[in-house]
């Protein structure tokens, strides 16, 4: 059975194989490699075209849908709710999607909240709606327009908001910001529409949208924001007044979310919820939640943003039909499987530029901890890729975390992104209360959480200006290889914590294939590759 996403952007396909194993990838990783592909007929190709996932396609199982003549928008929000809640492996929740905008029920809809049980989901509430054909007060759409207002001149930067917003303070334009938006005693919030559309048809709208100039009443709200600037904005060119504005957008965004998040307590009840739509990837404000928010169990599926839009529909589909399948996420490996061969060819096709040996295992692993101890930072690609925008140890970048310097060349000559961007730890599950305020398990990388304050000069290169990161937890049960790599790495250094970072060029996703992978490792400043069993180095 194989679905479509329906979706404005991050397209991708879902598969349930008659073993009951769930199959997810996104458009932009195959085809063109286009970040935020919207165009799903990509992802059903790739896994058409796999010799061991052939047989499961054209046959009366095969519900892909072709996207190409429109997009089918019915189910937005229901699809969010399902990939979260039914892959959360709880009896029970309350459902909470945030998004920039989607169908929930025949409305163009930023907000829902749904009571998750035993019969399905049933909605509870709709917040910013529209019959237009944009949501101008959704909480998505109101922190794209922060990002731009800080200098994010592309769509999709919400995650340069979030790392910028750590190195700003409150300012002038914290009160400026709530002017515009903010959350009620009741949890319901405000953004005023004019905010949204005033710095949108300044910025992105104009520039990716062909929007007209705003009318007066609304340019003003732009006007005020460019006046309290010290120089205008310019796109890509990060100062002080935009990692305040940052700043300002992500407080207020917290305490809405926060405010939301006591709401469906209060009309839910219950002590879990689930966590789904675009805003659910903001782990700052997930963070939060967790730490002050009234639910004891918190759950975020790795894909909430509209990658995981085809898993929801699948996931609805096989509750729909009372199908007898554990749908609970173990892990976020749900790429396809790649057969030995697959490596055996791309290194074929670039033997001229690189050589590799194949190790037994272990002493693989104990040669990549080895590398990493000294300094060398590595490319590291195994098994099935994972479903979502984070790398979780199958398509990352790995380099030793006790090196002031690493964060910086990581940002620098490997990826070529903002400096200001965080790397990410990975650490040992049952060691990660000994450097993290952390007293559950993070698979996802789906929180920032407090690094210890004792601990920040061992891990320098994974803690945020604000002394947080982005952790991963990892299990020997989820992923047996990236554990017993902490193990020797912890082994050698006492720290059993690496950095991670996703492997991909800047503005290009995340690898998907082995050739996907030895091109990358190619064009960047990587020491080494670990692809699959082969340990790959550069020739020359």
């Amino acid at each position: 059975m194989h679905t479509h996403a329906s979706s404005w952007h991050d397209g991708g396909a879902a598969l349930l194989d008659p073993a009951g194993e769930v199959t997810a990838l996104a458009s932009e990783r195959v085809g063109d490699r286009r970040k935020h592909s919207w165009d799903s007929r990509l992802a059903y190709r790739h896994l058409r075209s796999l010799p061991g996932y052939r047989a499961f396609f054209g046959g009366p199982g095969d519900r892909a849908v072709d996207n190409s003549g429109g997009l089918v928008r019915e189910g937005h929000h229901l699809f969010h709710a399902a990939s979260t809640f039914y892959t959360s492996g709880l009896p029970d929740a309350a459902v909470l999607v945030v998004d920039g905008q989607g169908d929930c029920g025949g409305l163009l809809t930023g907000t829902s909240l749904w009571r998750a049980g035993p019969d399905g989901l049933e909605p509870v509430e709709r917040l910013s709606t529209a019959d237009g054909g944009f949501v101008a007060d959704s909480l998505g759409h109101f922190y794209t327009a922060v990002g731009a207002l800080a200098g994010a001149g592309r769509m999709h930067e919400e995650g340069t908001t979030m790392a910028l917003a750590a190195h700003g303070r409150p300012s002038r334009f914290t009160e400026l910001v709530r002017e515009w938006a903010g959350t009620a005693a009741d949890g319901t919030y405000r953004v005023d529409p004019r905010f949204t559309r005033a710095v949108l048809a300044n910025t992105m709208g104009r520039w990716y949208f062909g929007w007209p100039a705003p009318a007066p009443r609304e340019q003003a709200v732009w006007d005020a924001f460019a006046a309290a600037r010290g120089r205008p904005v310019q796109a890509g060119r990060f100062g002080r007044d935009d990692m305040d504005i940052a700043h300002a957008g992500q407080a207020v965004l917290e305490e809405i979310l926060l405010g939301l998040v006591r709401r469906a307590h209060r009309l839910v009840g219950g002590d879990r919820l689930c966590l789904a739509g675009g805003v659910a990837l903001n782990c700052v404000a997930n963070g939060r939640i967790v730490r002050e928010g009234p639910f004891g169990e918190v759950f975020v599926v790795p894909a909430p943003g509209d990658d995981g839009q085809a898993l929801g529909k699948l996931m609805h589909e096989v509750h729909r039909r009372g199908l007898p399948v554990d749908t609970a996420l173990r892990t976020a490996y749900l790429g396809p499987r790649y057969a030995p061969e697959a490596v055996e060819a791309a290194l074929r096709r670039f033997g001229d530029r690189v050589r590799h040996v194949r190790p037994p295992e272990a002493e693989l692993v104990e040669e990549a901890a080895e590398r990493l101890a000294a300094g060398q930072v590595l490319g590291w690609w195994q098994g099935r890729s994972e479903l979502g925008p984070r790398a979780l140890g199958h398509r990352s970048i790995l380099a030793d975390p006790r090196r002031p310097g690493m964060s910086a060349r990581i940002n620098g000559s490997v990826k070529r992104r903002e400096w200001f961007r965080p790397p990410a730890p990975m650490v040992l599950q049952e060691r990660a209360a000994d450097f993290f305020d952390l007293d559950r398990p993070a698979p996802f990388m789906e929180l920032a959480v407090p690094v210890l304050p004792e601990r920040r000069a061992r891990i320098p290169a994974v803690t945020h200006v604000d002394g947080s990161a982005r952790v991963q937890t990892v299990r020997r049960d989820q992923d047996e290889r990236c554990d017993l790599l902490l193990r020797c790495f912890a082994a050698r250094t006492g720290v059993p914590v690496l950095l991670n970072t996703s492997f991909n060029r800047r503005h290009e996703p995340l690898v998907e294939t082995p050739d996907d992978a030895c091109r990358a490792f190619l064009a960047m400043d990587l020491d080494a590759l670990v692809l699959g069993d082969r340990l790959v180095v550069k020739r020359g």
